[in-house]
């Protein structure tokens, strides 16, 4: 818990300092900040997964190919609801990215039996 807290310090330094260097002096003819309540909640659930996944890593006997399969399966759930519910204009790209990830998890099946 203690690593996901300083990651999550440095994360929104990082964070900060891109805002402050790169978008802000540049924001009325780039892209205008609209505020969204959905930004706290990714922030969390973000912060939730990762808490999860270290936590399984913590877990006695945890493998660590098994934890990371289930983790990076999570992609499908996230390109599958995009392509439903937000309609996905870029399919075919990050289908094939999808494609890419699905081919490191078989590869990481295969390399653990």
């Amino acid at each position: 818990m203690v690593v996901q807290s300083w990651y999550n310090i440095y994360q929104m330094v990082l964070m900060g300092i891109i805002l402050c260097t790169i978008w802000f002096p540049k924001r009325r003819q780039s892209t205008p900040f609209r505020w969204d309540g959905a930004i706290v909640f990714i922030s969390i659930f973000l912060s939730l997964a990762d808490f999860a996944y270290l936590y399984a890593l913590s877990l006695p006997g945890a493998m660590i190919s098994v934890v990371s399969m289930v983790r990076r399966g999570s992609v499908i759930v996230s390109f599958i609801t995009a392509v439903l519910f937000f309609r996905e204009r870029n399919v075919k790209a990050k289908a094939i990215d999808l494609l890419l990830v699905l081919l490191g998890m078989i590869c990481l099946y295969i390399g653990s039996h």
